[in-house]
């Protein structure tokens, strides 16, 4: 098991039993990747990733069937042929971002320099009073610039992710952020989907929720995305018409913890994220706790929604949020 150092507590991400060099082909191809984006200039290296990306779509158009049946779903008056252009140009964007990545160990003041902030103080304000931020957001735009870049100017953000395969390289991208100040709190969910149990799954996640806890009442800033059930225990919400398993659980934290709860968006805008903070979302502290979380975090995907039926080719979501919907007739 690996250990993942957040913030004063170290939190256990299960590693994959030594096994054959394949399984560290990832870790290797990775490492590469991110020394050729060191020394070529960004825009080649942008170009080349997207064209990877659409020779990917071509010989392996089974791999982006879920991406393919989400915006099928979001996007049901489109002909085949225009949701295949838009497909197309959502994995291209999606190949850009992960070279987004590759660049930030070594060009981590000019990547920050890139985000624009758009009604920052909505975020700002309650920090001033005290209150501590959850930042609720989606896998759109240029979120890992964004985030890295917003917490370049304005510190203490800490962010939920999902531990990657193999061990080695999820730690090495967990370093690659925290070169640009982003404290990584890793959500272990292969271990959590595959554990003995609720019990055990709780036990998992323990310690990545005590992390949250911690940061929101130090008055820190924790971001997660509320598109994507990461651990399949997503409370049912409509999203486009159509009931979806949302994660819940950082609305009930934040209400738990008295934190403002600020959607932000990175969208990508040419070499530029720009980000735009929406007003916090209210909330009753004394109110019903399950109905007023469903309540809020509705406001939050409707927040969404426009986002996406704006920005479809920016929205990256490759499993599939509706499971056998084929997105026509909604």
């Amino acid at each position: 098991m690996t250990e993942v150092g957040v913030g004063r507590e170290v939190l256990p991400v299960r590693s994959a039993p030594p096994g054959r060099l394949t399984e560290r082909l990832p870790y290797h191809a990775f490492r590469a990747g991110e020394a050729v984006a060191g020394v070529l200039p960004h825009r080649l290296v942008d170009g080349a990733a997207a064209n990877v990306a659409s020779l990917a779509l071509r010989l392996r158009p089974s791999r982006f069937e879920g991406l393919r049946a989400n915006l099928r779903h979001v996007l049901p008056d489109l002909d085949d042929r225009v949701l295949e252009r838009v497909v197309r140009a959502n994995v291209r964007n999606l190949a850009r971002s992960w070279a987004d990545v590759l660049r930030m160990q070594h060009h981590a003041d000019s990547l920050a320099g890139q985000v624009f902030p758009v009604n920052v103080e909505n975020m700002t304000e309650p920090l001033q009073r005290g209150r501590g931020v959850v930042i609720v957001s989606l896998h759109l735009g240029r979120w890992e610039v964004g985030l890295a870049g917003w917490n370049h100017r304005f510190g203490r953000m800490s962010v939920l992710a999902e531990a990657v395969r193999p061990a080695e390289l999820f730690e090495h991208i967990v370093a690659a952020r925290g070169a640009m100040g982003v404290t990584v709190i890793p959500i272990d969910t292969a271990a959590i989907r595959g554990s003995d149990g609720p019990a055990e799954a709780r036990r998992l996640g323990a310690a990545a929720i005590r992390e949250v806890f911690r940061t929101l009442r130090g008055n820190g800033m924790v971001a997660m995305a509320m598109d994507r059930d990461l651990i399949g225990n997503g409370t049912p919400l409509p999203f486009f018409g159509a009931d979806a398993p949302i994660p819940v659980g950082v609305v009930d934290v934040a209400i738990r913890t008295g934190a403002a709860i600020v959607p932000v968006i990175l969208l990508r805008a040419g070499d530029a994220v720009v980000a735009p903070c929406w007003p916090e979302i209210g909330y009753d502290p004394e109110a019903d706790r399950d109905a007023e979380v469903r309540r809020v975090a509705g406001e939050v995907l409707r927040i969404f929604e426009g986002v996406i039926a704006e920005h479809p080719d920016q929205w990256h979501v490759l499993e599939p949020i509706w499971p056998g919907d084929t997105g026509r007739g909604r």
